[in-house]
């Protein structure tokens, strides 16, 4: 029974990130549809493209944030993914500001790191269990 159960708890890991992966898609489509001027209502400038991808990127992060089991400062994916949400966030605040593509730019290249970043820790730290596991033969 032990068994089954961690798999279907990495069974709902997997399928956190599977979301949070299609909110990042989502996120950075919108994005895009600014950068490069499809004209998609609700999404006339830069400052609208800033929002809407910090909405849906903080969907995303909010939905695979449980698929991590452990935090550590010193963990390097965890520095890398630091250093990605502070350019995010800089790119945000000063993008609403001056309401220029450029920032929008920076957020989703950073976004595209938090994603990569995020989604290759959570698989890394769900990788092979090296304990010894009893079997009923």
């Amino acid at each position: 029974m032990g068994a089954s159960l961690e798999a279907e708890v990495n069974d709902m890991k997997i399928w956190r990130e599977v979301g949070a992966t299609l909110f990042t898609i989502i996120g950075l489509t919108l994005a895009l549809s600014v950068t490069q001027g499809w004209s998609w209502p609700l999404l006339p400038d830069a400052r609208a493209g800033i929002i809407a991808l910090a909405v849906v990127g903080y969907g995303a992060c909010m939905m695979s944030n449980s698929a991590a089991t452990r935090f550590s400062v010193s963990d390097p994916f965890v520095m890398v993914a630091i250093a990605a949400g502070c350019v995010l966030l800089a790119a945000a605040i000063i993008g609403l500001f001056v309401n220029t593509v450029p920032y929008l730019i920076a957020m989703m290249g950073a976004t595209v790191v938090l994603w990569l970043v995020a989604t290759l820790r959570h698989l890394v730290e769900s990788g092979a269990d090296t304990r010894r596991v009893p079997t009923t033969s």
